[in-house]
């Protein structure tokens, strides 16, 4: 009904101030205000040069008369409360439960083609619990604007080029020798894992001695991971194949620890692609708009992209001394090729340690002429791991780290999204391995989850006792359920629109969780203090058709967190 009293306001607004506007609607917080209200009055007041009580009642006058209101008073300072008929007060109610099981109460209007890249970690090694934070929130986001009626793209960016691409390659290349029982000192600055021993496994099985050194007393020799890239890159002129196989390797793992764990991107888009032609490359396009606009100055034998020009503390290194493009200049070809392939939104979801990042992107994006406006970045803070009240310590260089596969592991996917999307993104989280692992209130996916099998039990006790659930008798006696608790949970079904109103328009999850919660927290009050099945058919089924609006709702909810709703536990 929000909707329809916005636009009622509206027109009548446009009559008496033959200006159009914009109208805010709220829900009331208590029934003795109705159930929406406005302060649109005391809003336009000043502009009119009106009292705010007196242009209330005057916009009231002007509001005719409407079936589905049963009254519209001023309250306050001027304002304007409506109280709604009991039809209409029912009608999301019984829409709800004669909808289909897959009934999603919000559709944005203009529907958009929006792109949204995450995760997107280094291909160096195994997604760990930070990437997870960010893979649980981009996929449910995606749930969520997909459900809203967009067409969503969601995008890897794979960086499969440069420095830890080097270093990569070379970790596998000496975890491999070892293979052939050459004993290497291994550089502090290599990747540590026991996973590099499996690549290098599959790197000895696809190619079998096809990298093995020849000349090995002088390459132990070296100690330094520089001179040895210079030994191999002479030695072995077909390196890129080894570096591109190791990547090839992770990225495979990565992809099905996201699988596992219900996040499923649509594109894998490789840095290397950006300067690969057909006829030219996307990074070469992007240096000659650069250039073309003067944003690119050259010093030091490097090229610079001028960013202070658009904000950023210093100018950056667009490509240097040696040629070599820089990570910011491949991000901004990224970026590039990203508006060139026409969405209406594109979402960055970045990890907390990129902040200083953006500035530099969003000034590259402004000189490339593009609309910056449409480019909205998320930023993930970090997770730390808390197991008997103890911080869980990681390493990424090290190999110490926690994987997500482990984590899944250990507590299940659905608490561990759970978890992972019940706090706002840009605050720092605590998972807490023992409540996570708890079959107890204490532990809210499981209670939300225990909501849901609850009223399926329900509904399976209701057959055993030889009774069935009329939805339309349900629907027609909903007025029955006229105790506090009843009505509030009436009212707080209907308020799932707002919160997912809410979440869409700030790009934001958290606050589906808290609802789901709370509302799984009205249930079992309900269910501990009430006779559910009632031996009068009109008041069981007007419960019954309460419990299954309840059951679908958080079936929805659910479903944008991409959580199992399991019938029975």
């Amino acid at each position: 009904m929000k909707k329809d009293i916005q636009s009622l306001l509206e027109k009548t607004i446009s009559k008496i101030t033959e200006n159009n506007i914009s109208v805010e609607v709220l829900r009331t917080k208590s029934d003795i205000h109705g159930d929406w209200t406005s302060n649109v009055a005391m809003i336009l007041a000043k502009d009119l040069k009106k009292n705010p009580r007196d242009l209330a009642d005057e916009i009231i006058s002007s509001l005719g008369s409407h079936n589905w209101l049963d009254k519209v008073e001023i309250a306050g300072p001027g304002f304007i409360n409506f109280f709604l008929s009991n039809d209409a007060s029912l009608s999301y109610l019984k829409k709800l439960i004669k909808s289909k099981d897959s009934y999603f109460p919000f559709v944005e209007e203009i529907p958009k083609k929006i792109l949204i890249e995450y995760v997107s970690c280094n291909p160096t090694g195994p997604i760990h619990v930070g990437h997870g934070r960010g893979a649980a929130f981009g996929s449910a986001l995606t749930n969520l604007l997909i459900k809203s009626g967009n067409d969503v793209i969601q995008e890897y960016y794979v960086n499969d080029r440069g420095l830890q691409s080097e270093t990569l390659g070379l970790s596998v290349f000496l975890r491999y020798q070892e293979l052939f029982g050459i004993e290497i000192s291994f550089p502090e600055d290599c990747y540590q894992g026991d996973y590099i021993k499996d690549t290098a496994i599959e790197l000895k099985r696809s190619f079998q001695d096809k990298f093995l050194i020849s000349d090995v007393d002088r390459f132990l020799k070296i100690d330094e991971s520089e001179e040895m890239k210079k030994f191999i890159n002479k030695n072995f002129k077909d390196f890129d194949l080894l570096i591109n196989f190791s990547i090839e390797v992770e990225i495979k793992k990565i992809r099905s620890d996201l699988e596992k764990f219900r996040v499923h991107h649509d594109t894998w888009f490789n840095e290397s692609s950006l300067y690969k032609p057909p006829k030219k490359s996307s990074f070469l396009k992007t240096s000659e708009k650069l250039k073309a606009t003067d944003n690119l100055s050259i010093k030091d034998g490097a090229s610079w992209f001028k960013s202070s020009d658009y904000g950023d503390e210093k100018d950056r290194v667009f490509i240097r001394e040696n040629g070599e493009p820089t990570y910011f200049a491949s991000d901004i070809a990224y970026h590039d090729s990203k508006y060139e392939r026409g969405f209406d939104l594109l979402v960055n979801i970045w990890g907390a340690d990129h902040h200083g990042y953006l500035p530099r992107i969003k000034g590259a994006v402004e000189a490339l002429g593009l609309n910056k406006d449409i480019l909205k970045t998320i930023f993930i803070q970090f997770v730390s791991l808390i197991r008997d009240g103890k911080l869980v310590s990681m390493s990424t260089r090290a190999g110490e780290f926690i994987t997500l596969r482990s984590l899944i592991d250990e507590v299940g996917v659905d608490s561990a999204r759970f978890f992972f999307l019940a706090r706002k993104g840009d605050q720092s989280l605590d998972f807490d391995l023992n409540i996570a692992t708890a079959e107890d209130k204490n532990n809210p996916v499981y209670y939300i989850q225990y909501a849901y099998a609850r009223i399926c039990s329900l509904e399976k006790e209701l057959i055993k006792r030889g009774m069935n659930f009329d939805i339309e008798e349900g629907c027609e006696n909903l007025l029955q359920l006229d105790q506090p608790q009843e009505s509030e949970i009436i009212s707080f079904i209907e308020s799932y629109q707002d919160i997912l109103e809410q979440s869409y328009r700030d790009l934001e999850i958290h606050p589906i969780c808290f609802y789901l919660r709370d509302l799984s927290s009205k249930f079992h009050t309900f269910y501990n203090s009430e006779v559910i099945i009632d031996e009068d058919s009109k008041k069981r089924n007007a419960k019954f058709a309460l419990l299954l609006a309840i059951k679908k709702t958080i079936k929805s909810g659910l479903d944008v967190l991409s959580i199992s709703a399991p019938e029975k536990m």
